[in-house]
This record gives C-alpha cells, structure tokens and sequence, in this order.
C-alpha cells in the first residue's frame, strides 16, 4: 500500500502560522483577483481563493472582465488599482482567452506585487533562484516533497507538463542546486512520443495534464512516487466527482506514494498564494 501524500494537515498548520502573524495587524491587506471572461472552472477556483482570504483576514477586489473588454482597458485597471497603498498583490486568472495579449496583460503588473510568478521578470529569477515569489502549485509539490521527506537530489523527475502555470517554473526548481534540487528532470506533453518508455523510467511522476485516471499502474515502474495536479470533474451515476490524472485505486498497490486529488497539492496551492501576499505586506512594511 502506497504512503498517502496528503497536504490537508501541512495547509492547516501553514493557515494557523498565517492566522497568528495577522492577529497584531491593523492594516487593512487588500489584494486584486482579475479574471477575464466566464470559464467556470476557473470561478470554482477563485470562489475559494476568495473565500479563504476572507476567512483569514485578506481583503480580496475581484475584477471580472467580459470577454469583449479591450485589451488597454484590462492593462490600464491593472496599473492604476496596483499604485493603491492598500493592495499587496495582483492575480490575473488563467487562462486568458486567445484573443488577448495573454504577455502583454501580464507584463502590467508590478513583479513586487505579482503573487503568482508569472511576469517575465519573476520567471527569469527562478533560473538564477534569486526569487521574490515561488509560484504557487510548483511550491506546493516542493513543500510536500519536503514534508514526507522525499530527496530529488539524482532522482529521474519526469514532469508531465510545460505550461506557465506549473511545469516549465517547476522544472527550474527542481534544476536548483541543494535542498529539493539536484533532480534529473525530463519534461513530456502533449508531442511526446511513446510517453510509457518515460513514465517507466521515471522515480518521481508529476503530472498535470488535464485528462482523468490518465496515468494508470501500467505506466509505471514499483516503487515510483507519483504527485497529481490534475483536477477533472468526472460524473458517475447522476453524480459529480473531483479526480486526478492519475488513476488513484489502481496506483495504490503499485507504487511507493502517491499524493490524493483532492486533498494533495491542491489543498497548498492557495494558502501559498496567501503567504506570498503577506511576505510582500512584510517587505513593503519592512517587517
């Protein structure tokens, strides 16, 4: 039986030493949440950011641009509400829809403020570790590597994704040198030709491709950690359920540990999104 990678208990503890930095603060840590256009799964998520926030004290400004909002419109907002003294970070949902300049959008907003890693610049620092913000999910898997204790020094990570958002800043985290470093990293999508000669090879198998029960005991070798980002919404009997890429049941008797959807990464991905918005109130505050 695989030992469970569960993030539910390390999100708590990391809530709670949030909650008792806030209790001696007056000021009132507003941040921005911009989405643009109605993708739901995407309003699933940001109901939750919100909700957390508040729970804990944040003060979240959601902005939802239609999809027919002009470009300069979106990029001036941006600028103007991120100059409040008030607002420590700005969060533009992704993904944006094709017909934006997704570059030009993201370029506006200010890399001190900008929480989930995304302008060039903050991506450009991860190559040379000299960071102001770790994105959140990538930081997510690193955490939980590190809470159970799982080495990548020399270790063959096979990351299933190249996207903005979780592959391409995770693999230059797992590149570093030192303390969760030192991995050997291969990086496969959707142009990766026989992907099952990866996967078998592969110690460590992130995966974040979208696609339910995606990753199945056939694919990989014993002894194998698997860590899931996929979040899909399956329906079974009338019934709708959240499930990963990986196909969970199947994996269990197979392979060394494995991280549940929910309850794995997704559970941290937030709350590290929240301590990036209170380490940039410290540093505007010089805490």
């Amino acid at each position: 039986m695989a030992l469970i990678l569960e993030g539910k208990s390390l999100a708590f503890k990391k809530e709670e030493d949030l909650k008792k930095k806030l209790a001696n603060i007056k000021d009132k840590i507003a941040f921005l949440i911009i989405q643009i256009g109605k993708d739901k799964s995407t309003e699933v998520y940001v109901n939750q950011k919100i909700k957390k926030s508040k729970n804990l004290g944040f003060l979240p400004i959601y902005k939802n641009f239609t999809e027919d909002a002009k470009e300069e419109e979106i990029i001036n907002f941006i600028k103007e509400e991120q100059k409040r003294e008030d607002i420590y970070g700005v969060i533009c949902e992704q993904p944006i829809p094709k017909k934006f300049n997704s570059l030009k959008i993201i370029e506006s907003i200010d890399k001190e403020k900008d929480l989930d890693c995304l302008t060039p610049d903050n991506l450009g620092r991860l190559l040379w570790d000299e960071v102001i913000f770790y994105p959140a999910t990538p930081k997510a898997i690193i955490d939980l590597l590190e809470n159970y204790e799982i080495s990548t020094e020399g270790k063959r990570v096979l990351v299933i994704s190249r996207s903005i958002i979780i592959g391409k800043p995770l693999i230059l985290m797992l590149l570093r040198k030192g303390k969760r470093g030192d991995a050997t990293v291969i990086c496969a999508h959707s142009k990766t030709k026989e992907l099952k000669e990866l996967t078998k090879i592969a110690d460590i198998i992130v995966t974040a491709v979208g696609k339910p029960n995606f990753l199945t005991s056939e694919m990989v070798k014993e002894e194998s950690i698997i860590i899931d980002c996929g979040i899909n919404v399956v329906e079974k009997e009338g019934k709708k359920f959240i499930v990963g890429d990986a196909d969970y049941q199947q994996l269990l008797d197979k392979v060394k540990a494995i991280t549940p959807v929910p309850g794995g990464v997704g559970a941290l991905t937030t709350i590290n999104l929240l301590e990036n918005l209170f380490l940039s109130y410290e540093r505007k505050k010089g805490i």
